[in-house]
């Protein structure tokens, strides 16, 4: 039976009065772990007027001068996380830039930290940005549908670009697919026929490992996540027919 894995609550230092950086705080997947926030809004230094993510010499420079900060008062960071509390970060116009930078800056200051990427709703069109996956150590990809109209049903987005997101992720390296198993409001990925076609997703995917999660956060009041004991009898599957390990979170997110 697969184990349920619950959230550390120990504190640690925190980044303060930053609205794009959190922690380093104890986080269940990662240890002590520095939040990025690519995908925060309505920043007083954004983009442009019609895009409100901030602009990357803002994440640039405030990374720089927390990160110096946290490695002088003598903190240890395990991982560096990049995410999207709002867009996805995959959507960020200097996406690349700003990994670049991300990953220097760690190599100086926290070279055994990992470098992570939480991707909840990716878009990968261009080769270019494909290529930004490989500059991570650690790819978390949102992945819970086996098929298009479950795709468009969970995300929004057109049925269409359900084959080329899967073909574009399929060469990625490093990648921990998130799954939730949910039903309510014209969603539903709980049949044995959707999470059959998920499964073979998987397969095709190869990640490392596959982590499940109970929860039903920004899916609606009326959505709600199958049981714990089904969740370990998917992780179980997962492992048996994929050969690909799984565990089960309460958590959502890896800051958590």
């Amino acid at each position: 039976m697969a184990e349920l894995v619950t959230t550390p609550t120990t504190p640690v230092v925190a980044v303060t009065d930053c609205p794009i950086f959190s922690g380093p705080r104890k986080a269940a997947r990662l240890g002590s772990t520095l939040g990025i926030d690519l995908g925060s809004q309505d920043m007083a230094l954004a983009v442009s007027r019609d895009n409100r993510m901030p602009r990357a010499s803002v994440i640039v420079t405030t990374a720089a001068r927390h990160m110096i900060r946290i490695s002088k008062a003598g903190e240890k960071i395990e991982a560096i996380a990049v995410y999207g509390s709002v867009s996805d970060p995959s959507l960020h116009p200097d996406f690349r830039e700003i990994t670049e930078n991300m990953r220097d800056l760690r190599n100086k200051w926290f070279a055994k930290a990992k470098l992570c990427l939480a991707l909840d709703n990716p878009h990968l069109d261009e080769p270019a940005l494909r290529r930004v996956l490989g500059l991570f150590d650690r790819v978390y990809l949102r992945m819970e549908w086996g098929s298009a109209k479950t795709f468009a049903a969970l995300t929004g987005r057109k049925p269409a670009e359900y084959a080329s997101l899967m073909a574009a992720l399929s060469t990625a390296e490093n990648l921990i697919l998130q799954s939730r198993f949910v039903k309510g409001d014209g969603i539903d990925n709980t049949s044995e026929a959707e999470i059959k076609a998920w499964l073979k997703k998987v397969g095709e995917l190869k990640p490392r490992e596959v982590q499940l999660l109970r929860s039903e956060k920004g899916l609606g009041k009326k959505v709600k996540s199958v049981s714990k004991a089904k969740l370990a009898e998917i992780a179980e599957e997962v492992t048996a027919k994929v050969g690909v390990p799984a565990t089960v979170y309460e958590a959502e997110s890896i800051l958590d």
